[in-house]
């Protein structure tokens, strides 16, 4: 029976977080891509996961009898709704609000499963307790912890790059039959059991508080702490994403340091020393500061990522490790998961529905680092036991690191207008030099600036950024530039820039993700409003661009230029096979896609080759460095198209940047994988 309550622990917690990424990433091309997409997944699991943690904490106090019979008719229904794989019915048609769609979805193809395996680990361990009354059950938790990491490292190594979309779901819903199985005789050995149980032998002294009930304060700090934990975890998360891709790597490695703050704190009290932690952390926050503040600090993305994810790990470290020293009696078990899951779920709450209302920045990351500072500073003091100076020169020190986290938000005191909402951070900038008069406008996506005006009136269709005439989308379309009527599709708004080639007759048609988008690209720019008054035609298609082109009739493109990045953020679903096949059926026999691959973390130009290669498409990459040009930005496109002598005409060339891949994979919308392009890109 010890054995089969581990396996059931490990089996339970092993599917309980594995489906995440799996339905995550399985619906994130539904809605556009943006990392909103996860984070409000990850509400919708912390929420269940709180009425999971609810229905054990209800359920354990009844007769046993009664708890079999639930629990057994809970599987049953939750075997029912197999399998998992979402229905295309529910993908959104247009512009629909995406939250509370995401969250029907979700509820509605893994809701009853999910909250049915979110009871696991609290109801085994109270009939552990049952069964074993002089074994602790806390060990029992923290192997719960081990499966959940072995779901979350194994699926972007093994799961991810092995079976699709599609097949991982069918997967997954086999496995939990067999895991119901188990669970239901686990529930059916428990139907019978003596009344009063005394646990004997906690190795853990701090949570034997006996018969004394836990206070109002105690309570309440079972909530805060891992409520912030659940913030810090989020913030971080969301940030990565916002500057790099919406990817299941991204996802899971915060969420997996997450759960080993948890293994290792709740595994035994001797993992958790409060300075060995602390004072560490302190010193991380402190590098992160100095990595975001200091102009002469030029790091790569891994040497980011390593400092952001082991300040967060840090956090999470001091918050779960002050929660373990707060663990109850055995008899107040479920409450304690109770109150660990709300706050769990308020974090979450926090980040996805408050935070984006009341900031117009990602602002709740700042906010977290800053407490997090003050939080991790009062450990380190009292677990130090400074007193006299030394306590004045460490506070001293925490608020100097304080203000210096703070300065953070200085860096948008030049923006002319912020706009915040579930497709991530929108901005403009101005800027003037004093000594040319240039009124440089910028158009700003998280912290990558995608678009450039110069406001002087003769100045105005200039191009600059991404867009010049040496870059590829400017190549593509300057060989249209005599064609009265040409018809130039763009993917991605942005400030407008590529309107700025537009002609009398020609068409540029729009297709951008985000309402505000437009607004701010009409509000702020003209190359929209200068367009029109030269005669050009403007259209804009509101919603992801896949499903517009999907329901539109053919548009007849000479041009096609694919920008739609988010921040530096890539959206997986518009550079698949089928993406291209379905751009192909919009785009003229000899028209031009151009795409724009230019990124920070990203080597994507080998897997649009592949992609290239599949359909029989001539494409060559085109890299411009510019050498003097102050607002002209490097560069990196590839060019596609039926007609060889166009691309045959032009001069390939290839960042420094770039790194070649022997066999790039081919890309569909089940199966894709940017973990690999990830760590191969030069830093």
């Amino acid at each position: 029976m010890n054995l089969i309550f581990c396996l059931v622990s490990l089996l339970g917690a092993f599917l309980l977080f594995q489906v995440q990424p799996v339905i995550s990433k399985f619906i994130l091309p539904w809605f556009g891509g943006s990392p909103g997409v996860w984070t409000t997944c990850m509400l919708f699991f912390q929420v269940l996961l709180f009425g999971g943690y609810g229905y054990a904490h209800f359920l354990a106090s009844r007769r046993p009898r009664t708890q079999m019979l639930v629990h057994l008719g809970a599987l049953l229904l939750a075997v029912l709704c197999l399998p998992i794989e979402p229905n295309p019915a529910l993908q959104p048609v247009g512009s629909e609000e995406p939250i509370g769609r995401i969250l029907l979805l979700l509820l509605r193809t893994v809701g009853l499963p999910y909250l049915v395996l979110s009871a696991t680990s609290p109801l085994l361990q109270v009939w552990f307790t049952h069964k074993f009354p002089s074994r602790s059950p806390w060990r029992l938790y923290s192997l719960s912890n081990i499966g959940s990491l072995t779901a979350l490292l194994s699926y972007p190594v093994l799961i991810e790059t092995r079976w699709s979309d599609v097949e991982q779901t069918r997967i997954w819903s086999w496995t939990f039959v067999a895991f119901a199985l188990l669970m239901g005789f686990c529930a059916w050995t428990n139907r019978v059991r003596p009344d009063v149980i005394t646990p004997e032998g906690d190795p853990h002294p701090q949570a034997a508080t006996h018969a004394v009930p836990p206070t109002w304060g105690r309570r309440l700090l079972w909530l805060l702490l891992p409520a912030f934990a659940s913030v810090m975890l989020l913030a971080t998360t969301n940030h990565l994403c916002q500057d790099v891709a919406v990817i299941p790597f991204l996802w899971i490695a915060p969420l997996s340091l997450y759960l080993v703050s948890f293994i290792i704190c709740f595994d035994h009290p001797r993992w958790y020393h409060r300075a060995g932690w602390a004072v560490p952390t302190l010193l991380l926050l402190f590098g992160t500061s100095a990595i975001f503040n200091a102009d002469f600090i030029n790091v790569g993305f891994v040497t980011q990522l390593v400092v952001l994810l082991g300040a967060m790990f840090g956090i999470c470290m001091v918050c779960h490790g002050e929660l373990a020293r707060l663990k109850p009696d055995t008899r107040h078990l479920t409450s304690y998961y109770l109150h660990m899951s709300a706050g769990g779920a308020l974090g979450g709450l926090a980040v996805s529905l408050v935070a984006p209302l009341i900031f117009k920045t990602f602002f709740e990351w700042t906010l977290s680092l800053l407490l997090g500072v003050l939080l991790v500073g009062w450990v380190s003091m009292h677990a130090l036991n400074l007193r006299g100076l030394a306590r004045t020169a460490w506070v001293v020190f925490c608020l100097a690191l304080w203000g210096g986290i703070a300065r953070w938000e200085l860096e948008y005191g030049d923006r002319l207008v912020r706009h915040r909402d579930f497709y991530g951070l929108l901005s403009v900038a101005e800027k003037e030099d004093p000594d040319t008069h240039e009124i440089i406008r910028s158009y700003i996506s998280g912290t990558i600036r995608h678009g450039r005006q110069d406001m002087r009136p003769d100045h105005r269709r200039d191009q600059h950024s991404y867009y010049g005439p040496e870059a590829g989308a400017g190549k593509a379309i300057l060989h249209f530039k005599d064609k009265a009527d040409a018809r130039i599709g763009v993917i991605g708004m942005g400030a407008g820039s590529v309107a700025g080639y537009g002609e009398k007759g020609q068409t540029y048609r729009f297709y951008e993700l985000n309402p505000a988008g437009e607004k701010l690209a009409l509000k702020w720019f003209t190359f929209v409003p200068d367009l029109i008054a030269r005669g050009g035609k403007y259209e804009i298609a509101l919603g992801d661009a896949r499903l517009s082109l999907k329901h539109e009739d053919p548009q007849n493109f000479d041009v096609l230029i694919l920008d739609a990045f988010s921040g530096d953020s890539v959206p997986m679903h518009l550079l698949t096979v089928e993406a291209f096949r379905l751009y192909l059926t919009h785009l003229k026999p000899g028209g031009v896609i151009a795409a724009n691959v230019t990124n920070r973390a990203l080597n994507l130009a080998p897997v649009l080759g592949r992609i290239a290669d599949e359909l029989g498409l001539h494409h060559v990459r085109i890299a411009h460095i510019p050498s003097e040009e102050a607002y002209v930005y490097p560069t990196d496109y590839v060019l596609f198209s039926r007609d060889e002598a166009f691309i045959k005409a032009q001069t390939p060339s290839a960042p420094p940047w770039a790194v070649t891949i022997a066999n790039p994979p081919l890309w569909t919308d089940h199966h894709h994988n940017l973990f690999e392009i990830l760590i191969t890109r030069n830093d």
